[in-house]
């Protein structure tokens, strides 16, 4: 019998489980709302985004993870503690694939060790999550050639050239998801003096939002509150309202992958254009992604069809 693989992922925005013989099982925001008094995780994920602004001393919500670092180690070691214990038996007699933000300190993996001592695991593996995430997407990370990896975060992204199995080169950028979000609000506050949804942002970014030009202009109606009044409103808004903000993020990830490119040997530089540029995490979906790089780097890219679930599903890939 094939044993069973368990991967965990702990990102700063979400914390995915997935099993080798039943998929996904745990997929939730990586927040907490934490008791202050008893140290004391109350409730985890989306339940805890709830009780944001409607709790007080000692409850606070935490987010424990945040552009891939940890904030708070008490609350974060709660929390890993928390949603293990939710899945306890499938962890039972499997190979645990782990990755956190630093998850190459040996004093975080100590800790983990230290955690997962009450559970009867076959085997503990420390990946980080730019490798996983070029596995779930994939590539071949033990091309000698070398491929590149942008992967787009909530909070910041990843640039890597991974070539032999190893993290070559690598640097990161605080322009993720959430700083598009932001421009977004921004800009309707400034200019329409509307205050949207957050149903309503991302309506925009997956309608409207493209880093190449339309054949045809784009409409959306779109709904949110007055910013003077506070009462209901309705307009209308086009691809060219957001197009500047969605150039302008996509701008920051190829002067990243250009930087990147500088710094890594001069064999790779050359080597690397061969297997080209993967992209993966959500905004991979935004229209016209693909062409955008090609374009400009003149070598081929491809956006993994997998996008944010990447890292999960190379968790269950990998190869000890």
């Amino acid at each position: 019998m094939d044993t069973k693989r368990v991967g965990v992922i702990f990102d700063s925005e979400w914390t995915r489980i997935v099993t080798s013989n039943k998929g996904k099982i745990y997929d939730d925001l990586t927040l907490v709302c934490w008791n202050e008094l008893t140290s004391e995780v109350v409730v985890l994920g989306k339940d805890a985004k709830k009780m944001i602004d409607r709790v007080d001393k000692p409850l606070r919500v935490i987010a424990p993870l945040a552009y891939d670092s940890i904030n708070n180690l008490e609350v974060f070691k709660a929390m890993v503690t928390a949603v293990l214990n939710k899945h306890k038996y499938e962890l039972n007699e499997a190979e645990l694939i782990i990755t956190a933000p630093g998850i190459e300190n040996e004093n975080l993996q100590n800790i983990f060790y230290e955690l997962l001592s009450v559970y009867t695991t076959q085997s503990i593996t420390f990946v980080p999550k730019i490798i996983l995430t070029a596995v779930g997407a994939n590539t071949n990370i033990n091309d000698e050639y070398g491929t590149i990896i942008l992967d787009i975060n909530y909070y910041n992204s990843t640039v890597a050239i991974i070539a032999d199995g190893e993290v070559v080169a690598t640097k990161q950028s605080k322009y993720g998801e959430k700083w598009l979000d932001e421009e977004i609000v921004r800009h309707l506050k400034e200019v329409h003096g509307l205050v949207p949804t957050l149903e309503t942002i991302e309506n925009i970014k997956w309608t409207l939002g493209t880093v190449i030009k339309s054949r045809h202009d784009l409409e959306l109606n779109i709904t949110g509150r007055d910013l003077i009044t506070n009462e209901r409103m309705k307009i209308i808004v086009t691809d060219a309202d957001f197009k500047k903000i969605f150039i302008t993020l996509f701008n920051t990830y190829r002067t990243l992958i250009t930087s990147v490119l500088e710094e890594c040997p001069i064999y790779l530089r050359t080597s690397v254009v061969k297997n080209g540029l993967k992209i993966t995490g959500e905004l991979a979906g935004i229209i016209g992604v693909k062409d955008f790089f090609e374009d400009f780097f003149d070598f081929p890219a491809k956006t993994a069809k997998n996008r944010g679930y990447a890292a999960a599903d190379g968790a269950i890939k990998w190869k000890i």
